[in-house]
């Protein structure tokens, strides 16, 4: 029982960090289409803009 208790809760810790790269994924993908080149260098990786 112990086992999925902790396994309960290594999922409930990791889904709010899988969440937010997908959104800051998702953001930075779209700021890049919005001005039609790689934007890698330029954006800050901790809030997807620049």
């Amino acid at each position: 029982m112990s086992i999925l208790y902790s396994l309960g809760f290594l999922i409930l810790a990791a889904a709010p960090l899988v969440w937010y790269q997908a959104a800051l994924g998702k953001r930075i993908s779209e700021e890049e289409r919005k001005a039609g080149r790689d934007l890698t260098g330029e954006i800050n990786p901790w809030t997807g803009g620049r």
